[in-house]
């Protein structure tokens, strides 16, 4: 009867345990996914903002350009030749420069608080 009893203490014990577990895992993943949904968000208002800039210093540098070929069709073209050189190194090596950093920084960020606890 004794060792009954003692069983099924350890059986509330092992069960709590594992719903202590289960509950810290998606605490875990909430954090993950809040610091994860944090980070994008800043990522994509400061992208917003640099876009803006970038258009208007573009416009800037159209007409300025223009101004200097008396052709403002002339300025805007030189513009979209810089942003064109500019653009295929990245188109062609977007694999190596772009998706590995990125994938490399969600995976450092989903995995911070591991290597804290270590």
């Amino acid at each position: 009867m004794e060792h009954d009893h003692f069983f099924q203490e350890v059986k509330l014990m092992v069960a709590d345990y594992l719903s202590a577990r289960i509950q810290l895992f998606k605490y875990d993943i909430y954090e993950k996914t809040a610091k994860l949904t944090a980070t994008l968000f800043s990522s994509l208002v400061i992208a917003m903002l640099a876009s803006m800039m970038l258009l208007f210093l573009s416009l800037a540098l159209g007409f300025y350009l223009g101004s200097l070929f008396n052709s403002y069709g002339t300025g805007f073209l030189l513009v979209t030749g810089i942003y064109l050189a500019m653009l295929l190194p990245f188109i062609l090596f977007r694999k190596n420069w772009i998706e590995k950093t990125i994938i490399n920084k969600v995976i450092a960020q989903l995995t911070e608080k591991e290597e804290d606890e270590k």
